[in-house]
């Protein structure tokens, strides 16, 4: 996984990100490494709470110094996992791994995304505009309660009523690392993939099971990514009393 590449004026949620995902590309994989590598990483792990704890500490405004500390520690990080021989399969790209994802429209009826559901043998598809900007996302669950809830045909109701805008999305060259932290943080089973704000493909939780089981070596560290992230989405989600009197 490439940790160190962090945009030339980022943001400071940009910068804890990278700080996170330097540290979990070491944690999934811990308990392979060495007494010695456990030692060594301890004191990098160090670095990166203490540096992390100090961004949260400032404002929105981040200092080049504050930048390159954490460019230098990424680097670090990326190269303790080389030397100790681990996350090649968990720095694949997106790109790598992503599928074509076929769309409907906001326009579209919902029985026009039900068909696509079927047709694909999947439980959600992709909403984009005419000109293929990525708007939203439906689920065959989202289809259930708009018909439940509302007593129409799906014909007589359509896409942009009921789709989710509330987006979670990838870029084609963001890492496996990247992906499935992002499906952990979400609960989500499923990344559209954009580039330049246009759907370019998806990454489902499938698609990465298979990978890491085609991977060389059936790798030790991608299987315990791939568990990890399971266990995170399959988690219940918090309600609210409100929410559950509701």
């Amino acid at each position: 996984m490439d940790t160190t590449q962090i945009s030339s004026t980022p943001k400071k949620k940009e910068l804890i990100d990278a700080l996170t995902t330097a540290r979990d590309s070491v944690r999934v994989q811990l308990h392979l490494l060495s007494l010695e590598a456990r030692e060594r990483w301890q004191e990098l792990e160090s670095k990166l709470e203490a540096l992390q704890a100090k961004l949260e500490r400032e404002g929105e405004r981040v200092s080049e110094t504050a930048t390159r500390k954490v460019r230098d520690l990424t680097r670090s990080v990326s190269q303790f996992v080389r030397e100790n021989g681990g996350g090649a399969e968990l720095g694949v790209s997106a790109e790598r791994l992503m599928k074509p994802a076929r769309a409907c429209q906001p326009g579209d009826p919902l029985s026009e995304a039900a068909r696509l559901m079927w047709e694909l043998d999947c439980g959600a598809v992709p909403v984009v505009s005419s000109a293929g900007k990525l708007v939203g996302m439906i689920t065959d669950r989202d289809i259930c309660m708009a018909a439940y809830t509302r007593g129409q045909s799906l014909s007589a109701m359509n896409v942009e009523s009921t789709m989710s805008s509330n987006l979670v999305t990838a870029a084609p060259g963001d890492s496996l690392a990247k992906v499935t932290s992002l499906m952990r943080e979400r609960q989500v089973r499923r990344i559209p993939i954009v580039d330049d704000g246009k759907l370019a493909g998806i990454v489902t939780l499938a698609d990465i099971a298979r990978y890491i089981e085609d991977s060389a070596g059936f790798a030790t560290s991608g299987v315990l990514e791939l568990a990890h992230t399971l266990a995170a989405i399959s988690q219940p989600r918090p309600t609210t009393t409100k929410a559950a009197a509701e």
